[in-house]
C-alpha cells in the first residue's frame, strides 16, 4: 500500500475462487506476484484452491474482518471514494467500463498528500495525461528539422526574388 496503486475488474457475477483466481492472474501478468495479499475472510479467499494458489506463488495471505475499517481502512475509504465518484459521473456520456477507466487513471494520476501521484510512487514516473497535450514540456527542444543545404553546379539555372 505504500503507492496506493489501484486496480479494478469488473466480474457481471458473484465472485467464485477460480474467478478471483483468473482476475489475479491477469493482474500479476502486468504487475508480478506480491508478497502480501490482504483480503476479507469471505469463502472464496479462504477455500483451499485460494489458498493454494497463494502458497504455491510464494505469497503471504493475510485475512481481516470484513469491511472493518480498522483493520483495512484504506481500502474501504478507496472503495468509498470509488463509489462516490462513479456515483458522480453516472450521466455522463460513455458505458460503464469507460466510466470506470477514466475514474481509475485519473486518481492514479492525481498527487497525494506526499505530493506524488500513485502512478509515480509505483510506476517511479508521471504519467503523461491530456493536459500534457494541451501544455506540452517547454524543456523539450524544438524538433524542427531544417532543409538541407542544396549544391549548385556552374551553369545551372536558378531563380531569384529581387
Amino acid at each position: 500500500a505504500k503507492s496506493k496503486w489501484i486496480e479494478i475488474r469488473k466480474i457481471n457475477n458473484a465472485p467464485s475462487s477460480s474467478v478471483t483466481i483468473n482476475l489475479l492472474n491477469d493482474i500479476f501478468a502486468f504487475h508480478g506476484f506480491p508478497k502480501c495479499l490482504v483480503s476479507d475472510n469471505a469463502t472464496i479467499f479462504t477455500s483451499e484452491e485460494f489458498k493454494s494458489y497463494c502458497t504455491n506463488r510464494g505469497i503471504f495471505q493475510k485475512l481481516i474482518a470484513p469491511g472493518h475499517p480498522a483493520t483495512n481502512g484504506l481500502a474501504e475509504r478507496n472503495v468509498q471514494t470509488f463509489k462516490q465518484r462513479l456515483a458522480s459521473i453516472m450521466n455522463e456520456g460513455g458505458n460503464m467500463t469507460e466510466k470506470v477507466q477514466r475514474i481509475v487513471f485519473r486518481y492514479r494520476a492525481t498527487p497525494l498528500s506526499s505530493g506524488k501521484s500513485p502512478a509515480e510512487l509505483y510506476l517511479n514516473r508521471k504519467i503523461r495525461i491530456e493536459l500534457d497535450a494541451i501544455f506540452p514540456n517547454k524543456s523539450q527542444k524544438s524538433r524542427t528539422v531544417l532543409p538541407s543545404i542544396r549544391n549548385l553546379f556552374v551553369g545551372e539555372r536558378v531563380q531569384s526574388r529581387g
